[in-house]
């Protein structure tokens, strides 16, 4: 498993899409293994989970500093949401299945 423990958001080398380096495959190769791991514990959301895999690829989560999670919003590029313990303030939250908001909500 690899693990990305800190990065330079900053950092050229991550930002220079234009070859492929070390920092961005690890990445890269991260996302996609608990990609493939929340897809097994969860099969039914397969496609929330592929969804998901793309706005982080696509570099629409932004971490903050007080530990919640902005998001942009795939329907509307002028919106954003916020993760706050496990909850999410857009509408599909709601729609969610209850094994997803539970492992949200657990951390798991």
């Amino acid at each position: 498993m690899t693990i990305v423990t800190s990065y330079d958001w900053e950092s050229d080398t991550f930002t220079n899409h234009a070859a492929e380096n070390a920092a961005r495959k690890a990445w890269r190769e991260a996302v996609a293994e608990i990609a493939e791991k929340a897809k097994a514990t969860l099969p039914d959301c397969a496609g929330r989970v592929d969804r998901a895999v793309a706005i982080c690829l696509n570099h629409d989560v932004e971490l903050l500093e007080d530990g919640k999670a902005k998001v942009a919003s795939q329907s509307n590029g002028q919106v954003v949401y916020h993760l706050v313990n496990g909850e999410c303030t857009c509408k599909d939250y709601a729609k969610a299945p209850r094994t997803l908001i539970k492992c949200l909500g657990s951390g798991s």
